[in-house]
């Protein structure tokens, strides 16, 4: 059953023009042979079932292979006019809970304009940094499956960590800290400066297991702490990644002393790249989340 949702949690609201017709656009929501290439797609993963009963009262399911981890969704249509509307429930498991997705798309010169509105619960109001960084990385993918080859890459990590996010932040931002995990698992840091206020300029280095080095620079553009850190990124030295300047933004959020982290890194040029900085950085987090441990304990 679809969730009653609070009127006071505002709907989360994301506009994207497509160079592609709305009747296009409309139709590769219900493609099933294209649809698992992008709907809830990660850089990693791997799409393992689309099923698509494409009628008001039919449903999707639609599987991922993540690693070990088999993430699954299911909704039902409750509206499908191909002029520009389509409303679905979304939700993990095939028993809910459920929330409510529309999509509305109307023509813009000479291709669309869409409107994804999502009506979160209050316990997913929380998250909705989280749910519109993802949401924007599947209409990513949407502009790629319908010709925009040169659409952006976004990758999304959550991690937690046994430690206050004050702790957490720091970790982030002194390179004291930022010495003992900035780097993939394996590599060793070499160097880390920081200016760290909006404006400011930060440079890191890092050495692999075979001797090679790689530096990476950015700036800071928004500091609120101990809760959000958003950060451009952009190799100096890598000959492996395409020239790219992204955006890395962190939200962290306490809870019982402990401090959930969802990163997002977007404007990646190509899947491979996307895919390469997830390694490399879930391989940074594992030495992150140590650290962040260790300076708990010493802290108590």
């Amino acid at each position: 059953m679809l969730q009653r949702i609070d009127d006071v949690i505002p709907p989360l609201v994301i506009t994207r023009r497509f160079a592609v017709t709305p009747a296009l656009l409309f139709d590769a929501w219900l493609d099933p042979k294209g649809v698992g290439s992008w709907l809830f797609r990660t850089p990693t993963g791997q799409s393992a079932h689309v099923e698509i009963d494409a009628r008001v009262g039919g449903g999707f399911a639609i599987h991922e292979q993540r690693g070990e981890i088999l993430a699954t969704h299911f909704g039902e249509y409750l509206e499908i006019d191909r002029s520009g509307r389509l409303v679905f429930t979304l939700g993990m498991q095939r028993e809910g809970p459920f929330t409510r997705i529309e999509i509305d798309i109307r023509p813009d010169g000479a291709g669309s304009l869409l409107t994804l509105t999502h009506y979160l619960t209050p316990e997913g109001a929380p998250k909705s940094f989280a749910f519109r960084a993802g949401w924007t990385g599947i209409l990513e993918g949407l502009a790629r499956q319908t010709g925009e080859t040169d659409a952006p890459h976004r990758l999304i990590l959550l991690r937690t960590f046994e430690a206050p996010r004050a702790l957490v932040f720091k970790c982030w931002t002194e390179p004291q800290h930022l010495m003992r995990w900035l780097c993939p698992a394996t590599f060793n840091v070499l160097f880390v400066e920081n200016d760290l206020r909006v404006g400011g300029k930060w440079r890191a280095g890092m050495r692999s297991p075979d001797g090679e080095d790689f530096i990476h620079n950015g700036e800071y553009l928004e500091i609120e702490a101990p809760a959000r850190l958003v950060l451009t990124h952009e190799w100096e030295r890598n000959h492996l990644e395409p020239k790219a300047l992204t955006t890395i933004e962190v939200e962290l959020t306490e809870q019982s002393g402990k401090t959930e982290m969802i990163f997002v890194q977007s404007g990646l040029a190509t899947a491979e790249s996307a895919a390469s900085h997830s390694h490399g950085w879930s391989g940074a987090f594992d030495y992150l989340a140590e650290l962040a441990r260790e300076l708990a304990v010493k802290d108590h």
